[in-house]
């Protein structure tokens, strides 16, 4: 049996490192690829977005939300 580690696991709250109000997202589905790599399905109210693991952030970035 071959198991995977991801950074992230299902219901894991993640803040995207772009994103400039610094949302609470909530991971939703984890896609496994060929050559390990990972793409996630977080979601934030109605919104939906596929990221990768270096695209997320368990802690905020208070200064992009401040516009630092």
């Amino acid at each position: 049996m071959h198991t995977h580690f991801t950074e992230y696991t299902f219901g894991d709250i993640v803040f995207l490192r772009t994103d400039v109000n610094q949302e609470q997202w909530i991971v939703t589905d984890i896609f496994l690829h060929p050559n390990n790599v990972c793409v996630y399905t977080i979601a934030c109210g109605n919104s939906k977005h596929d990221a990768y693991d270096f695209e997320l952030s368990r802690d905020q970035n208070t200064d992009k939300k401040l516009g630092l």
